[in-house]
């Protein structure tokens, strides 16, 4: 008996000393986004950094507020609990737990106050147009008025709580540059008579019509057509345009894809063609950038979007057609969209910054060309979607949130993409995005 318990003891020991060596998934604990109720533009979130900073209209009560939407990492948990109202007057601390836990901070800014102007009409104007980051209203009228005796039938604004002086409806010589003040904000009227011509003086990009182009490799004197491409321009060094063709073109042993080329033919040029194709086992979508390339492949690359620019314009303008294959079982979209950004500093120690967004991603289907006219919105606007927002995590597109509204920019990012999730080399083979030009809008 004495023996049986020994063994039991030592059995008992033996088990005390066993550890358990699995390790636990690593699995990040990640806020995707985050809405608050009645706030302004959308949540700027950092993955580095664990932050989400949400601003709110100007007087907002930040002690009762409600968060209405909420999506992180699948099957994590968060607390504290977000179905009560809550106080952000100061910052909050949220523990995301998959298998560990993660500490978010929510930060609620409350906007600086500003005057959004909505509306403003002179009787018989031939155009109205409202410069919200410059606070200017740039009216033009024709030559049978006088200047010196208008009527305003339209003046909208907000907060209408705020008063203007002088009154707008009893302001009638515009003869020279009207200033409107709400408390310590100027806003000025500015009135010209009509030339009969309305010209687009601001800055274009280069070969942005699409009638020029160079067919060859990055050497004028290429020989080998496997490392030849197509790209608006006169030669490879003189064009801000690339393709994705470049990089596959520099392979050890070129493959020759094209997914960019002039169509119906290079001797009876009518439109681009974007074409999402698959090369070497790799999906490898039609784009067409501003910007430069580096490296060889398919994938093996580094690509620096963006070109010095420094105007500002209203919008872009393009002419496409788009005919979409399926893609995870439903029509891919194509990609076309403009970036202002706020550039500082240089080399590891640059940081970019977004001041303005065009964006129209779409799976429709379109059997002739369509014109699209998309406008520039300038900071971080409303009508923004998700995918749409600046993010430190987007390793070919990094930028360090949102520059003031009234910066000047100091580059631009052009893109054309036959498929939206091309960067990850992921879309709907065959799918094709046709183009007939780009022009930006002053």
């Amino acid at each position: 008996m004495k023996k049986l318990i020994t063994i039991v003891i030592a059995v008992l020991a033996l088990s005390g000393c066993i550890k358990n060596d699995v390790p636990y998934p690593y699995i990040f604990g990640e806020i995707i986004s985050l809405q608050i109720e009645g706030q302004n533009g959308n949540a700027i979130i950092s993955q580095e950094n664990q932050t989400v900073e949400i601003r709110v209209p100007f007087g907002m009560d930040r002690t009762q507020l409600k968060i209405t939407d909420l999506v992180m990492t699948e099957e994590a948990t968060i607390y504290p609990k977000i179905e009560e109202l809550m106080d952000f007057s100061s910052p909050v601390t949220f523990t995301v737990s998959t298998y560990q836990d993660y500490d978010w901070t929510v930060t609620v800014i409350e906007d600086d106050f500003d005057i959004i102007m909505h509306e403003f009409e002179i009787e018989g104007q031939v155009s109205s147009e409202i410069d919200q980051s410059n606070r200017i209203i740039r009216v033009v009228i024709s030559d049978t008025l006088d200047i010196e005796n208008l009527n305003v039938v339209q003046f909208s604004y907000s907060p209408e709580q705020v008063p203007v002086l002088p009154y707008p409806f009893d302001v009638h010589d515009f003869s020279s540059e009207v200033t409107f003040l709400f408390d310590d904000i100027e806003w000025r009227v500015e009135v010209t008579y009509d030339d009969g011509e309305i010209e687009n003086i601001g800055e274009q990009i280069m070969y942005s019509d699409f009638k020029t182009w160079y067919y060859g490799g990055r050497k004028a004197n290429e020989s080998n057509n496997s490392r030849k491409f197509n790209i608006p321009g006169e030669d490879f060094d003189g064009t801000p345009w690339r393709t994705g063709d470049v990089g596959a073109a520099d392979l050890i042993i070129p493959t020759g894809v094209r997914t960019v080329y002039p169509s119906p033919s290079e001797e009876e040029y009518e439109y681009t063609t974007l074409k999402t194709t698959s090369a070497l086992g790799v999906v490898a979508a039609g784009s067409l950038f501003v910007g430069d390339i580096q490296g060889s492949g398919l994938t093996n690359v580094q690509t620096d979007f963006g070109i010095p620019f420094t105007d500002q314009p209203k919008s872009f303008e393009t002419t496409i057609q788009y005919i979409p294959e399926l893609y995870d079982g439903s029509p891919d979209q194509c990609d076309v969209y403009v970036l202002l950004q706020v550039r500082e500093g240089s080399g590891d120690n640059e940081k970019r910054y977004r001041l303005a967004t065009a964006w129209y991603r779409s799976d429709e289907t379109m059997m002739n060309f369509e014109t699209i006219n998309m406008p520039l919105l300038y900071g971080n606007h409303n009508d923004l979607a998700p995918f749409m927002m600046p993010s430190t995590a987007n390793e070919r597109m990094p930028e360090h949130g949102f520059a003031p509204t009234d910066s000047e920019p100091t580059h631009i990012i052009v893109v054309y993409s036959s498929s939206f999730d091309g960067a990850n080399f992921k879309g709907g083979v065959g799918s094709e995005l046709r183009v007939k030009g780009f022009e930006l809008k002053y």
